[in-house]
């Protein structure tokens, strides 16, 4: 900036030139801090989402997992890690439903039909004796393909999710800018 501009009175003078600079740091670094947040908070939800359909996944191996047990000293151990699959699902539960509501409902269901279609089908196996030999090991009796419309709705539900915390950001952006606009004057005709 040239002297004869800070002589005259027209310019800024040095210190509100400072002080606009640290203004305008200090906006632009909480922009950054804001935008890791959001990008750590959708990383977050990301693994949460994909660790409750693991979840549902792991439970969805039971069928097998009863029907290819070799002894009855199997059953305790598989009856354990089941009931831990179980408390897993009632977790993801609650804790989708507080992250959000869409998609804790859309979890919900999806943990509902698969203990309705997948728990029957590990009784019936509970029912059967343990297999013997190797070629004993293969299933083919579990039909678990219903399950998958629930399943896309609830991964529908997820990336709705993910997509609307960026369609509101930018909504909210193209307000303050619009309001902005109009607010000086540059916006309306």
């Amino acid at each position: 900036m040239s002297s004869a501009l800070l002589a005259t009175g027209t310019g800024i003078d040095r210190w509100e030139a400072i002080l606009i600079a640290a203004a305008v740091s200090a906006c632009v670094a909480l922009l950054g801090i804001w935008q890791g947040a959001r990008t750590a908070r959708q990383d977050r939800q990301r693994r949460l989402f994909g660790e409750a359909l693991a979840a549902v996944m792991e439970y969805r191996e039971y069928p097998y997992i009863v029907r290819r047990r070799t002894s009855d000293k199997e059953r305790s151990d598989i009856s354990r890690a089941l009931s831990g699959v179980q408390g897993s699902l009632n977790r993801y539960v609650a804790i989708l439903t507080i992250e959000s509501r869409p998609v804790g409902k859309a979890y919900a269901l999806l943990v509902e039909r698969t203990r309705a279609v997948a728990g029957p089908l590990i009784a019936e196996g509970w029912d059967r004796r343990p297999r013997t030999a190797s070629a004993d090991m293969r299933v083919g009796d579990v039909d678990l393909s219903e399950l998958e419309p629930v399943t896309q709705a609830f991964i529908r539900a997820g990336r709705q999710h993910l997509r609307l915390l960026r369609v509101r950001i930018m909504r909210r952006r193209a307000v303050k800018t619009f309001r902005s606009l109009n607010s000086t004057g540059a916006g309306s005709e």
